[in-house]
């Protein structure tokens, strides 16, 4: 039987960063995913309080098709993870981008919904088919409806790019201040149109995996 399509939701919250709505995230991208038909090909992991020596852990451990970040971006254009004793540690650019490209045999979606993405998102659009990230500061209103339309979309079979759309739509119908940064970005060779994620698999049951800790 052909493998399901894994999500692996990552997110990371530090305590000496602004308070976010990682949780209620994780929550809606399950509940809108599950109102579409094709719902039972999605499986979904979650776990937050990411540190960096976790991410290739996870990797390997789900090979998931879609990674999902949910946190902060910095002004620097970095992602912001968990460090030791409740501080705070910057992801290079580039290491993260090369990183991705060691599992590009299975990964083919990297949502990075943080503040100040875009640049890192391009990056990662090198090496996997699609990647997504915030040219801006995103409230946490902005996040939850766009991550919640664009799930809803791929369960009901819709390619990426049309998911995208979705969501931004969602966020005009919604009029959600700071909807205009999100951006996509794709793989160069690679049709926007492209069926993933339903390319012909089986239906399988979905499952709900949630960690609360790494």
């Amino acid at each position: 039987m052909t493998e399901k399509i894994r999500i692996l939701f990552l997110s990371s919250n530090p305590w000496s960063t602004a308070r976010i709505l990682v949780d209620e995230e994780a929550r809606e991208v399950f509940e809108r995913i599950n109102e579409g038909p094709y719902r039972d090909r999605f499986e979904l992991h979650v776990h937050t309080a990411i540190r960096p020596q976790d991410l290739q852990r996870l990797l390997l451990m789900y090979q998931p098709q879609i990674l999902h970040f949910s946190g902060h971006g910095s002004k620097q254009k970095k992602i912001i993870l968990g460090g030791t004793r409740g501080g705070t540690t910057m992801l290079d650019r580039q290491g993260l981008t090369d990183l991705f490209a060691l599992y590009r045999s299975h990964l083919r979606l990297v949502l990075l919904n943080a503040c100040f993405t875009h640049k890192q998102a391009r990056s990662i659009a090198g090496v996997v088919n699609y990647s997504i990230g915030a040219s801006n500061a995103i409230g946490d209103k902005v996040g939850v409806t766009f991550a919640g339309a664009f799930y809803r979309a791929l369960g009901f079979g819709r390619s990426v790019r049309d998911a995208f759309e979705s969501a931004m739509a969602e966020l005009a119908l919604t009029k959600k201040t700071g909807s205009r940064g999100m951006q996509l970005f794709v793989k160069k060779g690679l049709s926007e149109r492209d069926p993933f994620p339903l390319d012909g698999q089986k239906t399988v049951r979905v499952k709900r995996a949630f960690a609360s800790s790494v």
